[in-house]
């Protein structure tokens, strides 16, 4: 218990980590490394970074968000140099992270959805039957219930129950209601959209121009990456099965 307590950082400990949060989050290595080295005992406490006052959260899980968002080739065109570089800095940032930890396979060890309440998705408050009676107030349509089953899981982040629907031929394009942008890919899509031109892209143009002088809100930076990442990597799970919509 005595270990456990002293892996917490204190306040002071952590408004010091702050620092670490954003090397990691803008892929900088190099500061990084100049952070463990100056402040070793707080380094080690990374994988207990206190997000706010009830949430703890590993630092190193911030490069894997990093690995999500930037691997996709269909940005803009003028993004593009910006994604590569960052695509190069997470490549460096794993690479360390593997050497640390002695491990050549390592992978996000955090499900998205113990973090929900930071960004937008359904928590399981409700079981199935309960989120479907109150679904069905709404939809107007016929539907397979396969379909419905998908939107759930989905709006969740429970990719494993996501895959084995999609293996069974749910289909993602089905718009439950009557205003075209119902359908499962429409939500994750729109929503993935949305954080990455409006939050995300513009957070690292802004850090190429101005580096570390400038104000940072921890929390919605967390938020941000966090929900675009969960987004995007929903968003290639339901691209691998798009055959279903045929």
């Amino acid at each position: 218990m005595t270990r456990q307590l002293n892996d917490i950082p204190t306040k002071s400990e952590n408004k010091k980590m702050e620092e670490l949060f954003l090397a990691i989050y803008f892929n900088d290595l190099v500061k990084v490394i100049n952070f463990k080295n100056q402040y070793p005992e707080i380094y080690a406490k990374k994988h207990n970074f206190q997000i706010d006052k009830k949430t703890s959260f590993n630092l190193v899980n911030l490069t894997f968000f990093n690995q999500t968002v930037w691997k996709d080739d269909s940005w803009n065109e003028d993004i593009m140099p910006l994604v590569k570089k960052n695509r190069q800095r997470v490549e460096q940032m794993l690479d360390f992270w593997r050497l640390e930890f002695g491990c050549k396979n390592l992978k996000r060890e955090i499900e998205y959805i113990q973090y929900c309440d930071f960004f937008y998705c359904d928590c399981f408050t409700d079981s199935y039957e309960e989120w479907r009676k109150d679904e069905l107030k709404d939809i107007k349509i016929k539907f397979r219930e396969i379909d419905l089953m998908l939107m759930y899981q989905v709006q969740h982040f429970n990719f494993a129950e996501t895959k084995k629907l999609l293996e069974q031929g749910a289909k993602s394009d089905i718009h439950f209601y009557d205003d075209g942008f119902s359908s499962v890919n429409s939500r994750i899509g729109t929503e993935s959209a949305f954080l990455a031109t409006t939050f995300v892209v513009p957070e690292f143009q802004i850090f190429e121009q101005k580096g570390y002088n400038q104000k940072f809100d921890i929390v919605d930076m967390f938020r941000n990456l966090l929900g675009f990442a969960a987004h995007e990597e929903m968003y290639h799970l339901l691209a691998e099965y798009e055959g279903n919509n045929e």
